[in-house]
């Protein structure tokens, strides 16, 4: 059972009554080589024109904008009876569809897989197309009809002939040939999911307590038992630091991957609903020569974007759900999605570790974290974390100097957070106490949280006062805020 905070569903549930029923989406891959995959958008109902199809630019959680619509190719609409209505294109990711007194029913566009892996040098950012193979990121392939997007979803999904088709909004190991499909509960759960196709991506379902799935393409030699391994030891230590998963089932999407061009960037990964997809390099793939060296930098890696699926995906602050699909959101609390998330992991990969063992990754891991800090240039010590996380919610990757200070940043308050939690409460309770308990504040409150409610829910949580802490590291957030 999908175990939605109320906070989400509640913000999930149809606002018109033309979205009570699924707009479904058909996604068609013609024939391996093709660099374009198919759209086809059916309404439940027409819409009364105008109606305005929009492409996302704004990645969940991407802190980034991605023109995701110049590589949407021949945008057509029609009426219930299938008479073509017209399409203009308008600012930003955006067509208009129909003149007034018409009806749009369907919209049908492509996709040039090809063209956008060239042009977004950041592999995490883009779906992939290689011989015999096709990786596609939910939000950059689906677009919606405004207004009809917070309705529930049917995705059919038609591949060439003997190729798998796989989806991580129902995963199947081995899947199906040929087609798919699944349901979601609106366009957000759609667009933050994945499409794996083709004969050479493999997949496997992991045996454990919450059901794992890969979904693995490689360019390299790679052992798909110890990838298999190493992730369900680090999904099984992500839920036990947090008590249970808020998810029916969880997915791992690996690419490993030479360069496409010198400018062409690997190695970061993406958090989703009920996935995490990790865009790596070659050389991290796993194999018994390289397993000594890279098992715990991929067993942490893994265990960061999993622990995403909790923070911030069901424990969030404000302005970063809903999500804003058309423009980046200015979000404050950048520092604790990134900073609490990466604690937490360190955190659950440390309590799976020997005492001895433990402590000292625990060590190593603040001190980068302190070395972040002290290393950084004036310009950006010089801002509060405020100010910083804003800043980061548009350059995080960009310029990676926002993104280190702010994850780091966060992360060295939430080590003195657990501190004072720890000594007050004789050891009884701990951060990991706090952030398990803010999924459910979320969805009491249907709404994320503001950054000056904090000190009270980490109290009510814990029993323990750190307001003092929160002052010294987040001054009161200025009036126009």
């Amino acid at each position: 059972m999908r175990r939605w905070p109320l906070a989400l569903a509640a913000l999930l549930v149809p606002s018109l009554a033309w979205a009570q029923a699924p707009t479904v989406y058909h996604l068609r891959y013609a024939a391996p080589g093709d660099a374009r995959v198919r759209v086809t958008l059916t309404l439940p109902s027409a819409g009364s024109a105008p109606v305005h199809f929009v492409m996302p630019r704004a990645i969940p959680g991407g802190y980034d904008q991605q023109e995701y619509d110049r590589y949407v190719r021949g945008v057509r609409a029609f009426s219930p009876g299938g008479a073509a209505v017209a399409v203009a294109r308008e600012d930003g990711p955006r067509w208009r569809l129909g003149e007034a007194g018409d009806r749009v029913s369907r919209v049908e566009y492509a996709v040039d897989v090809d063209e956008m892996e060239r042009e977004i040098f950041d592999a995490s950012a883009t779906s992939k197309r290689c011989d015999g193979y096709l990786g596609l990121l939910g939000y950059s392939v689906f677009g919606y009809v405004e207004g009809a997007d917070q309705g529930p979803v049917r995705l059919e999904i038609e591949a060439p002939a003997g190729w798998p088709a796989f989806t991580t909004l129902a995963p199947q190991a081995p899947p199906a040939t040929g087609r798919a499909s699944a349901d979601a509960s609106s366009f957000y759960a759609l667009a933050d999911s994945q499409v794996v196709l083709g004969p050479r991506a493999a997949f496997r379902r992991v045996p454990g307590d919450a059901p794992l799935y890969l979904a693995v393409y490689a360019e390299t030699a790679e052992d798909l038992t110890m990838e298999a391994a190493v992730a369900r030891e680090a999904l099984d230590r992500v839920v036990a630091y947090f008590g249970h998963p808020p998810f029916a089932h969880y997915t791992v999407h690996l690419e490993l991957l030479r360069p496409v061009s010198p400018r062409h960037e690997y190695g970061f990964s993406m958090e989703h609903l009920e996935s995490g997809t990790f865009f790596l390099g070659v050389d991290r793939a796993l194999t018994p020569a390289s397993v000594e060296s890279l098992r715990l930098t991929n067993l942490f890696n893994y265990a960061h974007h999993m622990g995403h699926a909790w923070i911030p995906k069901h424990a969030y602050g404000v302005h970063y759900f809903p999500h804003r699909w058309e423009i980046a959101p200015i979000i404050d609390t950048v520092w604790f999605n990134e900073g609490f998330g990466r604690y937490a992991a360190i955190e659950a990969v440390a309590d799976g570790m020997p005492a001895g063992e433990g402590e000292a990754f625990r060590a190593l891991n603040l001190k980068r974290l302190q070395r972040i800090v002290d290393e950084a240039p004036p310009v950006i010590r010089r801002m509060s974390l405020v100010e910083l996380s804003r800043v980061a919610s548009v350059l995080y990757s960009k310029d990676f100097r926002t993104g280190m200070n702010t994850f780091a940043r966060g992360g060295l308050m939430a080590a003195e957070l657990d501190r004072r939690i720890r000594e007050r409460s004789g050891g009884a309770k701990r951060l990991r106490d706090a952030l398990r308990f803010m999924p459910g504040w979320v969805a009491r409150a249907g709404r994320g949280f503001r950054v000056e409610e904090l000190p009270g829910i980490v109290r009510e949580a814990t029993g323990v006062d750190v307001a003092d802490i929160f002052q010294r590291w987040l001054p009161a957030p200025d009036a126009a805020r």
